[in-house]
């Protein structure tokens, strides 16, 4: 199990500045739906420094943690200072990310460019554009579940890979009755990580399925949890 800074740890489980931000004028996006990193971030620019700053995101936990951490570090500073903010920094801010999930602050600076980008354009091309905040990411961002009880003593690995595939083998009539199916990948930390099998790769079942299941896997792991979906290859 990979271990993840108290300072990444915090961000996942207390997001900071998550959710929409009605009077945005800037609105930058990356990552993607179909591989589970869609980053939706949010400014608002008022002379020239950033005013506020809000994200939601489809990722696991480095995603949200990145992003968490990115809207934090962005309120208050000018334009400047924004546009010189760097993977590296993000990283820094984190306490450090494993390679293999430094993506995730390279989606959240992309995202950070494409804002300030998008800030950029005539005002009346953007306006042209129309309400773009009100449309909501495919698949909706889920908190992490917190259990309300749990097993008297912290699971090893290997049995939380058992507890998680009970689960999954007591839900998996539900999930075949709408025609889909849901496999575990892997445990990471907080981060449960599922493949969408059929219907339940739909945008607007995968919302669904993962908040039920999140929350029944919170119960059986006994500690807080956020689902996923796994990249489809």
């Amino acid at each position: 199990m990979l271990d993840y800074s108290p300072t990444l740890t915090d961000h996942f489980l207390n997001p900071r500045n998550r959710g929409t931000l009605a009077d945005a004028n800037a609105l930058g996006e990356a990552g993607s739906v179909r591989t589970g990193d869609a980053l939706r971030l949010m400014l608002r620019i008022e002379g020239g420094v950033i005013a506020k700053a809000r994200f939601e995101s489809t990722g696991s936990g480095p995603d949200i943690a990145a992003a968490s951490a990115l809207t934090e570090a962005l309120c208050a500073k000018t334009l400047a200072e924004a546009r010189a903010i760097t993977a590296d920094d993000l990283e820094t801010l984190l306490g450090g990310l494993p390679e293999e999930e430094r993506s995730a602050v390279r989606v959240a600076t992309e995202a950070l460019a494409a804002a300030l980008k998008d800030y950029a354009q005539p005002p009346a091309f953007r306006a042209a554009k129309g309400a773009r905040i009100a449309q909501p990411l495919a698949i909706a961002p889920l908190k992490p579940s917190t259990p309300k009880s749990g097993p008297a003593r912290a699971l090893s690995p290997e049995e939380e890979v058992e507890a998680a595939q009970a689960v999954l083998t007591e839900m998996r009539p539900q999930f075949r009755a709408d025609g889909g199916d849901v496999e575990l990948v892997d445990i990471v930390g907080p981060r449960v990580r599922v493949a969408l099998r059929g219907s339940c790769s739909d945008c607007q079942l995968a919302g669904l399925t993962l908040g039920g299941l999140q929350k029944r896997l919170a119960e059986a792991l006994g500690r807080a949890v956020l689902v996923v979906p796994a990249p489809v290859r």
